[in-house]
Formats: C-alpha cells, structure tokens, sequence
C-alpha cells in the first residue's frame, strides 16, 4: 500500500509541490518516497512496504524501454499468474513487487490491462509514446482515487488533502455533494464536497491527455467492470454451502502474501470470525489477531473475539476503548483525516483498533464486505414483510394503522412507525430503497436542507447494475437485490472501504478484504433470498460455513454492527464544545441547513437528552454528521 499523486500538464515549480505531495502522503508510505518528472508530467509516490522490500520495489515503475510509468496504491493478488504469462511473451523484470506487472500489461493489452487485475488499487500511469495520463479504480471502491481538472494540468491524488496542494483547483463548496452527505452521511462518488475535485468511481477507468496547445483534457471515463445480479432459483443450500466455503477459503488464500508481519482484525463478528479461522488454517505460527473492547456490553463483543482466537489457535490483543479519549481533539483531529464531511462513528474505534494492530504487523485482514454479499443487513427480512405487506387490501392496512398510531400515543411504539408504515404500504420501489439507507429521509430532508438548485436524493437509489429477474422473480427477491446494490455501491464504497482506509492508512497498516474476492462476491449475486436469509435470520449461508469452524455461541449470536456509544463515550468539554461552535450565529452551517431543524439536535446530545421519534444513534450520528461539515467549512474558509 502506499500514497499516490501526479499530474500531467504544466504546474508552477515541480520539484517544491513534489515535497509538498510527499509530506501530505507520507504517514500512507512511510518506508520511502520516489518520483519522476518530465516537463508535462509528473508521478509522485509513498512507500509502505509490503511485498519485495528490495529497491526493485521502489515506485514509479517503468517498462523496458521507460515508454510507460506506473505508480499504484495496490495489492494485485494474481500478479504471479500474470507475471508468468508476460514473461512468456518477452517482457523482463527485475523484482518480484506486484506492481512492476502494471506497465507491460498496459504495453500489451492497452486500456484493457485493468480487467485482468485482481485484487484493491488505484493506478496512475504515464503513456510518453500517446501523451496521456491514465487512472483506474478496483472494483469496488477499496482504494480511493480522487482527480481534477483545470485549464493547465489534469492531477490526482490518493487523498483529498494532497490534491488541495496544487493551485487553481476550485475549492469552494459543492451545494450537490453536501444535500447529498446530509442524506447518506458521506459523499457518494463521484463526487466531492469541492466543486474543482471528482472521485473516481468504482470499477472505473479515466484517460486524461494534452491538446495541441497543451490544454488537459478527459478523453474518457468508462467503466471496465460491472455487477450483475442474477439469482438462480435452482441452488440448494448443500451445494451452495459448500462451493461458498471453497470460495472464502481461497479468497483469505490469495490475500496471505506478504515479505512484512501479516495479522487480523478480529471483532468476534461471523466474517471476521471466518477470515481468522481460514487464514489460521494456512499459516504454520499462530497468527497475531487483534479487537478493541467497549466499554459499553451492550455494543462490546471481546468475549466472542477472545473465543474464537482460543478456538482456531491465534495470539490475540484486546485494546481498552476507555484507553482512548472521546476528547474534541481526537475527534476533530480523525474527522479533518478524512478531507471532507463524513459522519460514520465507527471511524472512531475503527483508527483505535488499526493504531493497536500497526504496534505488530504491517497487514491486516478484515471481514469487510461478508454482509453486503451475503445477506447480513435485516433490511433483507424487511424487505420481505414490504412485499408482502403491499398486497393486503386496503382495509387492512387502514385497520392496522389505526391500531398502530394508538400504540404511539401511548408510548408503546415509536411515534414514526404510523407514518412509516403508510409511506411504504404505497411506495414505489426506488422510494423503499431510499427510505431504507438515508439518515435523513425525505420528509425530514426537506425540513433541514435550504433549498437549492439541487438534485433529489432519490436519483441515487435508481438501479444502475443488470439485474437478471424474470416474471417468476418475486416482489421479495426484487427488493432484496436493489438493495444490495445500493449498499455495495453507496454505502460499502463511499463510506465503509474508504473509513477502513483512513483508518489503516493513517498509522501505514494495509488492510485486506478478503470477503470482497470476485469470486465469492460473484457468487453471492447468484444466491436466491431464501438462502440468504431464514426468517428474520440473516447470513444463513455464513452462518452454515461457521458452524462448521467457529463455537457455537458466536455462530448463534445476533449480528452487532462495529458502532461506538458516542453519546457516553464522549467527555464533558466535547459536548460543550460542540454545543457552543454549532449553535453559534456565526455557523457556517446555516448556509446549507435550517438551524431550527437541526438545533434540539444538538441541544439534546449535548445535554443528555432524548429527541422525540429520533433513534440513540441517530441522534449522535446526526450531530457528528453537523460537526464534520463544520469543520470542512471552516477549514475551507482559512484555505480558500
């Protein structure tokens, strides 16, 4: 892993932003920095050492005849297969770094080179014999990569805050991206909360070049890889259950290369769980595995990590949470690594526990992504109960909101439930997919957000993936896969893969994910609902591959998200502080959102109080969620 950035065009004193792009990267490679510079053209690199630690690691990268140059923040899992094949046709290398396969694959296959690649990475490389600068993005969105494009260069980055290093890039906020974040909690690619800086997507390939007068241009972004969900009825759980052991086993396999100490974060969850134990399997000394301990029961799962390391044989540590402050400092301090709003409190315990496990190993591994393919969200079993749920008549959904709404009033069910319930019994279904991954959701949206010349929210929920349904397919079925792919492409990507970036790469520990290899995530897509999930049981297929290698308890046990009691966790000046900077006249928020929507928000966390029809975590992810914006704006202002 490592920091990427460069340019192609004309900038004012290459070699001093050179400087400036390392020190921004360097805590992403803090093993060694290199570059290459031409007169149009620059690559910009920071090392974190993973495989071949000898100077034929070192990055850029060339081919033979140094026609093509290649920087990658990468871990390509077939490179010795393509090595192989490549070596065939000619090509020499001097190392064994997967990298170096980049510029001659690019040399035979063209823009082609990036289907072939398996594995996380965001690649930069230099065609000298066509003049262009070329970016590519992994398939799902593991590596980040964000770009920008001004009347005299075309430059990219690994993280927000290098490319705020070069000059004439609009910094000024984007009215789009934030009605977005005030939606989703983060910013969805491929934007940004600047106007001047994209993100390029998932799955992605950008070509930039040179004009005759040298002006940068996009010659094109298109997308080399696509998903396609296509269910197949005729699966039966045995055959199911066995081909998805095969296919994790292989997957925690191909990601165990490493020359640097490799390690695993092990929260006691089923994926993280099974990663571990396979992983375990393959390695002849128990393997270092790693949790962080709430101190909250009700959101700690150590006795399960502790259970399952004794289970497969690992050398495990638990870090105390309460050993890390919930201070303003160290909270500001993480939402500014981000480089613009992001409001998932998880990053909290997540930069805990990777500042721990980088104290030993240099790699991790980490159940990511085993939900999203495998039916671990019960938005799955609900959506079930929607389908079915739309089909009753209309006396009965009358009758049974009638008996809903008494229940509120007398407190004995949320106060939202009534109007939920009527909102979804005649939604179509793009509106349930939106109600069911927006923080805020649209009745609330409206109240908060100023109007604008914006977008809706709702046309990021529309199906962008090829789905294989026919007329048998049921409603049920329908459902569970939009919202699948509204998870991988929306929340996974823009929120989950780039938190465990931030948080891995900020202390240097690369972070694997074996559960998104494309195989086993291809064949999650094929796996009809009932083998997904068993009434209100999720991960049913997981949870047979667990019972087979992990104890009972924890296969058992309900699925518990990786979530940080804010509201307690936090300290006294916190809440003051952020009570005094939010609800100032002076805010910057009020450019964006109406501070009588917002206000008993903060009033009530910072109190200790409950909002009416608010969830616990609601409450505090929305007042991180005011923060984080905040301190982008006002970060911004001093920049700009």
């Amino acid at each position: 892993m490592c920091g990427i950035a460069g340019w192609i065009g004309h900038v004012h004193e290459a070699p001093a932003l050179t400087d400036r792009l390392i020190k921004r990267l360097r805590h992403r490679g803090p093993d060694g920095q290199g570059s290459h510079l031409w007169e149009d053209a620059g690559l910009v690199h920071t090392r974190l050492s993973i495989i071949d630690l000898s100077e034929a690691g070192l990055q850029p990268m060339a081919n033979e005849d140094q026609s093509v140059w290649c920087i990658a923040n990468c871990e390509i899992y077939n490179h010795r297969a393509l090595r192989g094949e490549l070596e065939r046709q000619g090509h020499r290398f001097h190392g064994h770094c997967d990298v170096e396969i980049i510029p001659h694959l690019y040399e035979e296959l063209g823009m082609g080179f990036v289907e072939q690649l398996r594995g996380m990475f965001a690649i930069a490389l230099v065609d000298r014999r066509k003049g262009s600068l070329l970016l590519a993005r992994d398939r799902f969105g593991i590596k980040p990569l964000f770009h920008a494009l001004t009347p005299h260069y075309a430059a990219f980055a690994s993280e927000l805050g290098a490319l705020k290093e070069f000059p004439e890039i609009d910094l000024s906020p984007d009215p789009q991206a934030v009605a977005d974040y005030a939606a989703l909690f983060a910013i969805p690619a491929p934007g940004t909360f600047y106007k001047g800086i994209r993100a390029l997507e998932p799955g992605k390939i950008l070509r930039c070049s040179l004009d005759e007068t040298g002006t940068p241009r996009i010659d094109a972004i298109r997308r080399y890889h696509g998903w396609t969900i296509a269910p197949d009825p005729s699966l039966i759980y045995e055959d199911a259950l066995e081909k998805t052991e095969e296919l994790i086993r292989a997957g925690v396999a191909r990601q165990l290369e490493s020359d640097v100490p490799l390690g695993a974060l092990l929260s006691g969850g089923i994926d993280s769980s099974l990663v571990s134990a396979f992983a375990q399997q393959s390695l002849r000394e128990p393997m270092r595995t790693f949790n962080v301990q709430f101190p909250e029961k009700s959101y700690d799962e150590t006795w399960a990590a502790r259970a399952v390391s004794r289970h497969i044989g690992s050398a495990h540590r638990t870090l105390p949470l309460d050993a890390i402050p919930g201070s303003w400092e160290q909270i500001t301090g993480l939402l500014r690594c981000v480089g613009q709003p992001y409001a998932d409190t998880s990053l909290f315990p997540a930069a805990a526990i990777c500042r721990l496990t980088r104290r030993h190993v240099t790699v991790a591994l980490s159940g990511d992504g085993g939900d999203e393919g495998f039916g671990g969200y019960a938005f799955h079993w609900k959506m079930a109960r929607i389908a079915r749920l739309q089909t009753l008549p209309g006396w009965a959904i009358r009758t049974g909101l009638f008996g809903m709404t008494t229940l509120a009033r007398a407190g004995l069910a949320p106060g939202t439930f009534p109007t939920r319930l009527h909102e979804l019994a005649s939604a179509d279904d793009v509106s349930i997919i939106e109600t069911f991954f927006s923080w805020i959701r649209p009745r609330e949206f409206k109240q908060l957000v100023l109007p604008n010349d914006f977008l809706p929210p709702r046309r990021l929920f529309e199906p962008q993936w090829s789905c294989k349904w026919d007329s048998a397919t049921p409603r049920a079925q329908r459902l569970s896969d939009m919202a699948t792919e509204a998870n991988v492409r929306l929340v996974l990507a823009n929120d989950f893969l780039f938190k465990t970036d931030i948080a891995g790469m900020r202390v240097g520990l690369e972070v694997r994910v074996p559960m998104l290899d494309e195989d086993l995530f291809g064949f999650a897509l094929t796996l009809p609902l009932g083998l997904k999930i068993r009434g209100r049981t999720c991960k049913r297929l997981l949870r047979g591959v667990a019972a087979r290698h992990l104890p009972r308890p924890v296969v058992e046990k309900p699925k518990q998200g990786f979530s940080i009691p804010m509201d307690t966790w936090v300290d006294a000046e916190f809440k003051t502080r952020v009570r005094s900077v939010l609800l100032s006249a002076s805010n910057p928020l009020n450019d964006f959102f109406d501070p009588c929507c917002y206000a008993p928000w903060v009033d009530a966390f910072a109190r200790g109080k409950r909002v009416p029809d608010i969830s616990r975590v609601g409450l505090y992810q929305r007042v991180i969620m005011l923060l984080s914006l905040w301190l982008t704006l006002t970060d911004n202002r001093e920049t700009v």
